[in-house]
């Protein structure tokens, strides 16, 4: 089997050649995969606060747990979209 997942890495040249070190950034994702990864990481976000209202069952513990899992994922999500 063969993957046809591509890949992009840049290496920006510095202006100086007084610098140290080049800039190289990491892999950049395609518009499509940034809005599904960030869909998906909003959704488990929002998902994990349902779970952590006043009705629903479970221990106080448990829910404010699922509030924060809730929270970091929302975090993650639009870490994910400016990324």
């Amino acid at each position: 089997m063969s993957s046809n997942i591509q890949t992009t890495t840049t290496t920006v040249p510095t202006q100086n050649s007084n610098s140290s070190s080049d800039v190289q950034s990491g892999p950049k994702d395609c518009l499509t995969c940034r809005i599904i990864g960030t869909a998906a990481l909003a959704g488990t976000g929002v998902y994990a606060l349902n779970q952590s209202r006043a009705h629903a069952p479970g221990s106080i513990i448990g829910k404010r747990i699922m509030a924060g899992v809730g929270i970091c994922f929302l975090v993650g999500s639009a870490f994910r979209w400016t990324k």
